[in-house]
């Protein structure tokens, strides 16, 4: 439908996954540019990622956008970093 290829994959094996356990798509204004494989780890405080999949090559403004929505996220789900996992 947007020239985006996306599934839920928590439901497969792990070793059947292509994104991750619950990789949530990114939306950049009106264009669906990558997939995010996070994780809430709450007893350290921090939006764990595991995987950032472009879809599209990242310029260093998606990039910087990212970052600050992935903060964001953090900061909603009363976490207090974002780090690489």
């Amino acid at each position: 439908l947007f020239d985006f290829e996306y599934a839920l994959e928590m439901y497969k094996p792990a070793a059947n996954r292509r994104w991750g356990y619950y990789a949530l798509p990114i939306l950049h204004h009106d264009q669906l540019v990558g997939k995010v494989d996070a994780v809430a780890d709450r007893n350290a405080s921090v939006l764990r990622i595991n995987a950032i999949h472009e879809d599209v090559a990242f310029t260093r403004g998606v990039t910087t956008a990212v970052r600050a929505e992935l903060k964001s996220l953090a900061s909603w789900l009363g976490l207090a970093a974002v780090e690489p996992s």
